[in-house]
């Protein structure tokens, strides 16, 4: 049954493969060489800066965006510290309800969120920016509507797919949970997408203001609805949903002063030539990006399960290991958000074609990365009893993790670099290689899970560490074929 669940898992992967490899051509097709997304002005000088201001520049991205990547999971962690105190079963149903709104807001609103940076960063500092905004802004309320709606008429069946029975003591605190969220997903999608725009426009310090301010919002409010109000895990939903409500009009407010717009109502306003021109590139754009995240769910997702099978001490050292390995490195991002955002800028801002600041940005990006991640996955590695005894209590999920220790660190440092690789491809708007080598490490990683060895952690983990030595070097192998967008490394000025 496993070998049949991955081979079907395989074929479907090499389709979807197929799909984005043969979308390739008529993507590039329709963007010009030079885009004209806009204009960076040539006599502001910004061909001219230094190496060292570049330096400046990426830092000043990346940065804000490090302490963002860090804040944002607090309101999360305030959530569940909370409902803690409801009991295991209240915990459990929102536990579930999370996890399904995590899945469909991912595939929903990833590609919004991976577009609107790398569009409005081809814009240029200088550029009019205001379809793209425009657009990003208009698709992110339909998306966050339509979320909203579809999450609120099939919650029962959505908590079905994660496991909460309608006859599971769970349900009825996991229900309303979802359906207060489902309320709040407009304002949380156009909050990402702000948030992209923003990161588009160069800018992370002025929605790590506001990120903060929801968090500390959502701290207040949470246990008012929780407790005093007695909404139990449907007020933990509330709080989130009004606190991300109450931040997001002044950093609305804060992009359309940031664009020139001068007002919140006026950031949906431009021509309607130039809206329908940036609308087909997000749709050509998006359809992509969300095939990729696809392949990124799947993967996750195949692993989890084949975790699941090995029974309850396997499956709680993978939730470990995964936790360390992986989602610690989203710090990372900070490196990929960096790269994206200037790389675009330089790609397809109208100046002198030196191809210097390029190659420094792609070299700065992934040194940043692999760097950051491998001094983490170290320290960690030299801390391991300490890290995991902190973790976890259960004797033998402490030996599970030991035992898979190496290669989940060898994970750690590779998705590290992984990040900056796919905001390279993002930020060069190669948006079908970046789909493509998310396959390809998917098939690599179930190619890994098919073999005939017997089933074990270590084996879940060399799957792992597959999927992310295909995804680095597929995505350097297309940055250095100099072909599609990266034809313009190919030429230097003198």
């Amino acid at each position: 049954m496993q070998d049949q669940a991955i081979a079907t898992t395989m074929r479907a992967t090499f389709i979807l493969a197929a799909v984005a490899s043969a979308r390739t051509a008529a993507l590039h097709l329709s963007l010009p060489k030079r885009p004209t997304l806009g204009r960076r002005a040539a006599k502001s000088g910004a061909a001219e800066k230094s190496m060292e201001g570049l330096n400046k520049e990426f830092f000043a991205i990346a940065l804000p965006a490090v302490v963002q990547f860090a804040a944002e999971p607090f309101a999360r962690l305030v959530d569940t510290a909370y409902m803690g105190r409801l009991g295991a079963t209240a915990l459990g149903g929102a536990g579930a309800a999370v996890s399904a709104q995590y899945a469909l807001g991912k595939l929903s609103n990833d590609p919004l969120l991976r577009t609107s940076i790398s569009l409005v960063a081809a814009e240029g500092e200088t550029g009019d920016n205001s379809a793209a905004v425009a657009a990003a802004l208009c698709l992110a309320l339909f998306v966050g509507a339509l979320q909203g709606l579809t999450v609120l008429l099939a919650a029962p069946r959505l908590l079905q797919a994660f496991g909460v029975a309608a006859s599971s003591p769970m349900q009825s605190h996991a229900l309303w949970y979802l359906r207060i969220a489902a309320l709040g997903a407009p304002t949380a999608t156009v909050w990402l997408v702000a948030n992209g725009v923003f990161r588009g426009l160069g800018d992370t310090a002025t929605p790590l203001k506001w990120a903060l301010a929801f968090t500390a919002l959502n701290a207040v409010l949470d246990p008012l609805f929780i407790f005093p109000l007695r909404l139990g895990a449907a007020g933990a939903a509330a709080g989130t949903a009004l606190s991300q409500t109450l931040a997001l009009y002044p950093l609305l407010r804060a992009l359309a002063k940031r664009t020139g717009a001068g007002s919140v109502a006026n950031l949906l306003r431009c021509e309607r030539s130039a809206l329908t021109a940036q609308l087909a590139n997000y749709g050509k754009a998006g359809g992509l990006v969300l095939v990729r995240t696809l392949g990124k769910i799947s993967a996750y997702s195949v692993c989890a399960r084949e975790a699941a099978k090995l029974g309850a001490v396997s499956s709680a050292a993978h939730a470990v290991c995964f936790a360390l390995g992986v989602a610690t490195t989203q710090l990372c991002e900070a490196a990929a958000v960096a790269t994206q955002t200037l790389l675009a800028r330089e790609f397809y801002a109208e100046h002198t074609q030196d191809t210097k600041r390029s190659k420094h940005i792609l070299q700065l990006g992934m040194a940043t990365g692999l760097g950051c991640s491998s001094l983490l996955a170290l320290c960690t590695h030299l801390n391991r009893f300490n890290v995991v005894n902190g973790l976890t209590t259960d004797l033998r999920v402490r030996a599970a993790c030991l035992g898979v220790f190496p290669l989940v660190m060898l994970c750690q440092a590779l998705k590290g670099l992984a990040y900056p690789v796919n905001g390279a491809l993002m930020g060069a708007l190669d948006w079908s290689a970046a789909s493509v080598t998310m396959w390809a490490s998917n098939i690599a990683c179930l190619m890994v899970l098919a073999r005939p060895a017997p089933a074990s952690l270590a084996k879940l983990w060399q799957g792992f560490a597959a999927l992310f030595v295909v995804q680095c070097t597929a995505g350097l192998l297309r940055v250095g074929s100099r072909t599609g967008p990266w034809r313009r490394l190919r030429s230097s000025s003198a």
